[in-house]
């Protein structure tokens, strides 16, 4: 029995661990695909990003990665790096967002056009 209320108490504790939520942040405006993620989740939490923007069009690709750390302010959130990029209507682009802690993912998006 005590075997099974340690079990069931870690694995709860496991369950709480804390709320990631990650924007990715993407908007093409006037020709420009604009990347500006922000992450929130527990104050002063110490975190890692990498952005990585790949664009294919006819006049031919392009791949961005961007990586760093960043730590949450006092209201649990962080805007991370930006990145820019030129983009036409035809263009097929991807942006993906990693946000780890200690190594572990806590947050990841992806944003492909077209779907």
């Amino acid at each position: 029995m005590r075997t099974f209320f340690l079990a069931a108490l870690l694995a709860s504790c496991g369950a709480l661990a804390a709320d990631y939520r990650l924007d990715p942040g993407a908007e093409v405006r006037d020709g420009t695909l604009n990347v500006t993620p922000t992450v929130r989740g527990p104050a002063g939490a110490a975190l890692r990003y990498e952005i990585k923007t790949t664009r294919q069009g006819a006049s031919g690709s392009s791949n961005s990665s961007q990586s760093g750390n960043v730590r949450l302010g006092e209201d649990g959130g962080a805007k991370l790096a930006t990145t820019s990029v030129s983009v036409t209507p035809q263009d097929r682009y991807r942006i993906h967002v990693k946000v780890l802690e200690g190594g572990r993912v806590v947050a990841e998006e992806e944003v492909r056009y077209p779907d």
